[in-house]
């Protein structure tokens, strides 16, 4: 029979690697969040037999009230003893999926729920203890683990849990010789107390501390600590010297929160990561600073990395993301309580974003603004990142994430403060108490760097954000979904050794925030909104470590000056910048050429070498007009051939113009630029230049050009010349359209007032036939 069982669950373990999933008839009720291992057929065998850790397993049905009504409590068990799983695990399977049908009867599982308790190092064959008590609480089955783990052998117990069982007055006085801790922590207790076991196992993971149980009947223990209420805890250190430990209240969730905070206690979990790094020293000097204060450098430091760190990484900002930022400044400048010079910033920031109704913000622009590129004085936003209260003991710890949630929590309580204010005042309340929730929803959603952070993040605010319906719900919504994401990354590989991610605040920092209710730790809220009000007042801001604020702003007036300096030294330089590239590319030749013809000018030769004064004004007539169209060339080509012949009739007037100009006045034609003779007309503007004999030679060279210029109006795409050469065909298209809009304005005002006359007509006609109509009259 044995054998035959044996068979079974060998051949369950085969068919979990080598069977395909079969269909899914439940969903379950758990997820991976909720602190619970998910089994099933395919995985059951190789996590539960032969684990080194034991195993508490809920077998349920999806479909099952009563295991849907369970649920809740097994997700709360998970949660209280999520720092046990070295130990200890929770894990669920669920037997209405048709896949795990063979797991469950071979579990002989044949009611909802079913809860097996699997011991460390359990056989193939092994089904499991059967949880048999009658009460399901959270207390009752954290007990009951308890006691399982006490019933096991040593060949059972989980290498990872510490000794559970009483200390003796022995154990105690040699504890240090054989253990290099910093703490021993001794909890004094009645017999049926599971205080001690339940903080032994609550400091599993956390190192240079061992917390052990003594009983009130250890009475040489007792006598030695001067112990005289049951539960107490007391520290005892290396040097053979002790000290009670002071607690709001004597109960688990007081005693393990006031342990993890000891100095050097960490996670042990981070001994090997942080050994690790690097041996390079970037953390600087360290500060020193007050942990029930707020810290402007912080919120600074916030802002400025938030600013430009995280929202200059996306070169471009437009659509949801624009809106994004539009309401991340908008909030900050209502509620943040900043120095008057970046509050200045902001606020002349904010109005850039909303009164110029941009659709598209670019990086550089942005930045532009954020460094008072304007020059406005007294507005400044330090470029400095300092952290004070969210240094980490690392330079990948804390930091910035810690700052935007403290600059967070900080408007929520700015903005329900306002709020109060202005029904004191008795003034029109138009703040949406759920301005800063989305402030902080949006900006995670675009900017926040960690994309698995802002998944999880905007899953919470989908849940539950909506239901936000005052200023004070706001303030606890976004502390008590701090606080779960603590839960969830506590132990994570980012978590600080040195500050760990506990449920904040610590007792220490508010007792009235704590309490207990059967043997459960609960928030008392009205207690946590008014330590929330003060903790995040303005007045609870410290000033230390920033920069002096007339230093700030004479460094800001010196980057002005440079950027001023700048500007006068390439004033060429930035127009260039702002036109357009083709535009550029034109303009540099055209410079470039006409820097070559002012040479060839100042060289001009006499009168006698006419050959090259010919090519002279050749090269300098082509290049007296340049076009920013290619389709273009040809024709401009063929009128620059025009103008090449037109120069043999007119040599002499030329002649004599070179010869006049070198001997009074050779200076003047590099200034005023010599045009040549051409064919538009254009070239009549430079007549002011030339002396009045000449200009009696002038008209014959007119006629001949004009008879051309005629000609050439009569063939097609030409007649646009005799608007003028700086005409394009866009432009004459223009003109047109135009024409044809007033023409048709002019027809509609016709045909309105023509409609009008009859209407009036009609209507003088339609009132006559009915009064005569009303007194019988006929028409004659």
């Amino acid at each position: 029979m044995a054998r035959h069982r044996h068979a079974a669950w060998l051949a369950l373990a085969a068919i979990s690697f080598l069977a395909e999933p079969a269909a899914v008839i439940g969903i379950g009720l758990y997820t991976s969040s909720d602190h619970v291992t998910i089994l099933d057929r395919d995985n059951f065998v190789g996590i539960v037999y032969n684990s080194s850790k034991a195993w508490m397993v809920e077998f349920y049905a999806s479909w099952c009230g009563h295991c849907i009504n369970f649920a809740p409590r097994w997700k709360l068990l998970a949660k209280d003893i999520k720092e046990w799983r070295p130990a200890v695990s929770l894990a669920v399977v669920n037997c209405a999926n048709m896949k795990n049908t063979d797991l469950c009867r071979m579990l002989s599982v044949i009611s909802y729920p079913t809860i097996r308790l699997f011991k460390a190092f359990s056989e193939l064959y092994f089904k499991g203890d059967l949880y048999t008590g009658s009460e399901y609480s959270v207390v009752k089955l954290r007990r009951s683990i308890i006691d399982y783990l006490e019933k096991n052998e040593q060949n059972e117990w989980p290498p990872a849990c510490p000794p559970l069982e009483p200390v003796s007055m022995a154990e105690v006085q040699n504890f240090f010789t054989s253990n290099d801790v910093h703490y021993l922590a001794l909890i004094f207790e009645e017999d049926n107390s599971y205080i001690g076991q339940e903080v032994t196992l609550d400091m599993l993971q956390y190192e240079n501390i061992t917390v052990r149980r003594v009983l009130k009947s250890e009475e040489n223990l007792v006598k030695m600590f001067d112990v005289h209420n049951f539960p107490s805890c007391h520290l005892y250190f290396n040097d053979a010297t002790h000290r009670k430990v002071t607690v709001k209240m004597e109960t688990r969730i007081f005693y393990t929160y006031y342990l993890r905070r000891l100095a050097g206690v960490t996670r042990g979990a981070y001994r090997v990561t942080v050994q690790n790094l690097s041996n390079e020293n970037p953390m600087g000097q360290w500060k020193d600073f007050n942990s029930s204060k707020v810290y402007m450098s912080d919120l600074e430091s916030a802002l400025q990395y938030s600013l430009r760190i995280e929202v200059g990484k996306q070169q471009e900002l437009l659509g949801e993301a624009l809106e994004a930022l539009k309401h991340f400044i908008t909030v900050l400048t209502k509620f943040f309580p900043g120095r008057p010079f970046i509050m200045k910033l902001l606020q002349i920031t904010h109005t850039w974003l909303e009164e110029v109704r941009i659709t598209q913000v670019s990086h550089s622009a942005l930045l532009d603004m954020l460094d008072n590129k304007k020059g406005i004085p007294g507005a400044m936003l330090p470029d400095r990142v300092s952290w004070v209260g969210c240094q980490g003991s690392r330079p990948q710890f804390r930091g910035y994430p810690c700052s935007i949630w403290t600059l967070f929590h900080h408007l929520t309580v700015q903005a329900a403060k306002y709020n109060e204010s202005m029904v004191l005042a008795g003034e029109t309340v138009q703040t949406d108490p759920l301005e800063v929730l989305y402030a902080l929803r949006k900006y995670v959603k675009h900017f926040f760097g960690c994309r698995e952070c802002a998944k999880h993040f905007e899953t919470m605010a989908a849940e539950s954000m909506e239901h936000v319906s005052s200023f004070n719900e706001a303030i606890l919504w976004l502390w008590s979904h701090h606080n779960f994401v603590n839960d969830r990354l506590a132990g994570a590989l980012n978590e600080d050794p040195k500050f760990p991610k506990l449920q904040w605040p610590p007792p220490d920092m508010c007792e009235e925030c704590h309490s207990e209710v059967r043997e459960r730790h609960v928030w008392v809220t009205d207690e946590m909104l008014k330590f929330l009000k003060v903790h995040y007042s303005q007045e609870n801001i410290d000033y230390s470590y920033l920069e002096d604020e007339q230093a700030l702003l004479k460094k800001q007036k010196m980057r002005e000056d440079s950027w001023h300096d700048q500007e006068k030294s390439g004033p060429e330089e930035k127009q260039k910048k702002d036109k357009g590239g083709d535009q550029v590319e034109e303009e540099e030749e055209e410079e470039e050429e006409e820097e070559e013809e002012e040479e060839e000018i100042k060289v001009l030769p006499t009168a006698n070498e006419e050959q090259k004064i010919k090519q002279v004004n050749i090269r300098r007539t082509r290049s007296e007009k340049r076009t920013f169209v290619k389709w273009k060339r040809d024709a401009r080509m063929k009128e620059d051939d025009i103008v090449d012949l037109d120069l043999f009739v007119n040599e002499q007037y030329k002649n004599q113009v070179l010869k006049d100009r070198e001997e009074n006045k050779r200076t003047s034609l590099v200034n005023k630029r010599y045009r040549g003779p051409q064919l538009h007309l254009q070239s009549i503007d430079d007549s002011g230049s030339f002396e009045q004999p000449v200009l009696q030679e002038r008209p014959q060279g007119w006629v001949g050009r004009s008879r051309q210029l005629w000609d050439q109006t009569n063939s097609k795409k030409k007649w646009t010349v005799l608007l003028g050469t700086r005409f394009s065909h866009m432009d004459t298209s223009f003109c047109i359209l135009l024409y044809f809009l007033s023409a048709l304005c002019l027809l509609t005002m016709y045909l309105y007032v023509k409609m009008k006359l009859r209407w009036r007509k009609w209507k003088c006609w339609f009132a006559s036939a009915s009064v005569g109509a009303q007194y019988g009259w006929e028409r004659r």
